[in-house]
């Protein structure tokens, strides 16, 4: 019989006085594949903390044990070391505090619990950080800057970060977000490798597809409570998929005006062309799919579209305001939804706050709002179904609740035009196929959407136009 690793005694867990988790028992034996499904907000990335060590049970009641060779403890102190966790607040750090680290670096601070490197580099641990990252496809990345990484290269640095020490017990939250279709194939890949390897893998996804053979157990999570367990083909049998949103009307045929003219646009990062030479031109009420690879771009193009990068050759048209124009100047007339801007915003503020800092394009609310930007907030938040959350602190949210409620601040000040990168990522089904209405009703009625994603189940019904993007070069289709 495997030996348990840590396991729980009806344990309740409460953040920021909220209940997230309440009656909770399970047992994570050694070798173990386990997976957690949920919805937004079921506590699911608050169970993987729990049973790493990160945070602790509400001490009027259930109980935590962790098992080693010595017995079993209450205190985390030694589990954490042979635990690793994958998640997107991690990467979110680097971003919200610029910690301009390379790669390598980041990876080796796995062999300390910590997000930098406490210690000089072994020789030992030099020959692990370039051996997992071959494993990994990014030792290529390890004198690149952690900041200027996509969204898919760095969610694979983290998980080479959480092997480096190999761990007893590897935690993935919603690891392959914000990952192209290869690079998807390949980490559950390599989460498979792993389980085979012995080490216990807890998996925490919204995509039962995800589920690779060695996820033999599967566990739902309900309102903080288990509601359901059984294994891994009675999961994907029992799937609800979510339906089909409507497909939008076509647009109006005739001559619309342009809102983003991109002219010969290069785009560099410390010499390296992210974008190289772009002509492009996005029209009123167009709808817009980018794809391409992790690294190609695409995050890069949105920022430019939205002003928070500037080209370094060529020039960028917005709103008709000329080249000069800058994301200031685009306030309430441009709304954008990303992993970046939601880094930022992992800060004490109320949800309701954070949707009216749309109307001024803050990050937190720097000006009180009018009574008309404080109804027109309600009415997104409203539209969006996340009213329930304005009352909430941000810390609160899980990472879904806060992407709609910052897909409600985008909506509020009803802008001309929106840019959604991997705007669903983090969203259980019911929630993709809410939000995918809403951005097909937004795009019926004349406001021009340009998205990025690496799902194709995850682009607006109201999309008719596409072009790809591949190594900072964009081609239109035909």
């Amino acid at each position: 019989m495997r030996r348990p690793l840590v396991t729980l005694d009806r344990v309740d867990v409460r953040l920021g006085g909220v209940p997230v988790l309440a009656g909770v028992t399970l047992a994570l034996h050694a070798g173990e594949g386990l997976a957690v499904l949920g919805g937004n907000g079921a506590g699911k990335s608050t169970l993987l903390r729990l049973l790493r060590g990160e945070l602790w049970p509400d001490p009027r009641g259930g109980r935590r044990l962790f098992h080693g060779p010595d017995g079993a403890f209450e205190s985390p102190i030694g589990a954490r070391e042979r635990f690793a966790r994958v998640a997107p607040e991690a990467q979110d750090a680097y971003l919200r505090n610029e910690w301009d680290l390379p790669v390598e670096a980041v990876i080796r601070s796995g062999f300390f619990d910590a997000l930098w490197p406490s210690e000089a580099a072994t020789a030992e641990q030099s020959r692990r950080v370039r051996e997992v990252a071959r494993a990994l496809g990014v030792a290529g990345l390890l004198g690149r800057s952690v900041l200027e990484l996509s969204r898919g290269e760095g969610r694979r640095v983290l998980l080479a970060r959480a092997l480096a020490p190999r761990p007893e017990a590897l935690f993935l939250d919603e690891a392959c977000d914000g990952l192209d279709a290869p690079a998807r194939a390949g980490l559950l890949e390599t989460v498979s490798a792993i389980a085979r390897g012995g080490v216990a893998v807890v998996m925490a996804t919204h995509r039962p597809e995800e589920l690779v053979p060695e996820l033999g157990r599967v566990i739902r999570l309900e309102g903080g409570r288990i509601a359901w367990e059984g294994d891994r083909a009675a999961a994907r049998a029992g799937a609800r998929e979510a339906p089909a949103p409507p497909r939008a009307p076509g647009r109006e045929a005739g001559p619309r005006a342009a809102l983003f003219e991109l002219r010969g646009a290069t785009v560099l990062v410390d010499g390296r062309a992210v974008l190289d030479g772009v002509d492009w031109t996005v029209r009123a009420g167009e709808r817009w799919a980018i794809t391409g690879p992790n690294g190609a771009g695409k995050s890069t193009l949105l920022r430019l579209l939205a002003g928070e990068e500037q080209p370094a050759r060529g020039a960028v048209d917005r709103l008709g305001l000329g080249p000069r124009a800058s994301a200031e100047d685009l306030r309430g007339r441009v709304g954008l939804v990303s992993p970046e801007l939601q880094a930022r915003h992992r800060f004490d503020a109320r949800a309701a706050d954070v949707v009216l800092s749309g109307f001024a394009g803050t990050i937190g609310l720097a000006v009180e709002p009018t009574a008309r930007e404080r109804a027109l907030a309600a009415a997104a938040a409203e539209r969006l179904g996340v009213t329930p959350l304005l009352g909430r602190h941000v810390l609160s949210l899980s990472y879904g609740e806060l992407r709609k409620v910052l897909i409600a601040r985008a909506l509020a000040p009803a802008p001309r035009a929106l840019l959604l990168d991997e705007p669903l990522a983090g969203l259980d089904p019911a929630a993709r196929a809410w939000v995918l209405r809403v951005l097909d009703e937004l795009g019926a009625a004349g406001t021009a959407i340009v998205a990025v994603s690496h799902h194709a189940d995850e682009l607006p019904g109201a999309v008719d136009e596409r072009a790809r993007l591949d190594a900072g070069r964009l081609a239109v289709d035909a």
